[in-house]
């Protein structure tokens, strides 16, 4: 695929992401993930979620660099999994950041757009992606994209650590 199909505002370019971007992918998870769980100081736990997924270009990366300076403003990271309920193979995002000092320029949407292309030329039926359901910003980008609701995901914690309700349900 081309570097420069999915059009970018004038002073960005493209990079095709290679197993050498590790770092930047680690620093991007860590960055959206700091956003939502602010108290959050530890991010050791990225590296096996790398380990286990991180396998360019079997899941590829793109990266949206600062002309001038060549620094990533943005990257997306995809693979592909199994829709649980239609069995179809789909794009799942495993990361999708903008810096934030180069958000609502349009640079979300065009990684959106190379993962849109990337699974159209793999044959795949749909995206897929979590976002926290406190991300409002993240939820109304997806919803502008024509994402919608699939499911849940519901989390229950086990022992003393519950923030569970009188009934015993957790309080989301």
């Amino acid at each position: 695929m081309s570097e420069t199909e999915i059009p970018l505002p004038a002073g960005y370019r493209w990079r095709i992401g290679s197993a050498w971007d590790r770092p930047w992918v680690r620093r991007g998870l860590q960055a959206t993930l700091q956003e939502s769980f602010p108290e959050q100081k530890h991010w050791d736990h990225l590296e096996e979620t790398l380990d286990r997924f991180f396998d360019p270009p079997r899941t590829p990366c793109w990266w949206i660099l600062k002309e001038e300076t060549g620094e990533p403003v943005g990257g997306v990271w995809a693979g592909i999994s199994t829709d649980q309920a239609t069995y179809q193979r789909v794009a799942y995002v495993f990361l999708l950041w903008v810096d934030p000092t180069h958000r609502r320029r349009g640079l979300g949407r065009a990684l959106m757009q190379q993962v849109e292309q990337w699974g159209s030329q793999q044959q795949l039926a749909a995206i897929t992606l979590q976002v926290y359901r406190h991300n409002q910003a993240a939820l109304n980008f997806y919803k502008q994209a024509h994402f919608s609701v699939q499911g849940y995901w519901l989390y229950k914690p086990l022992g003393s650590a519950s923030t569970a309700d009188p009934e015993g349900y957790e309080v989301l």
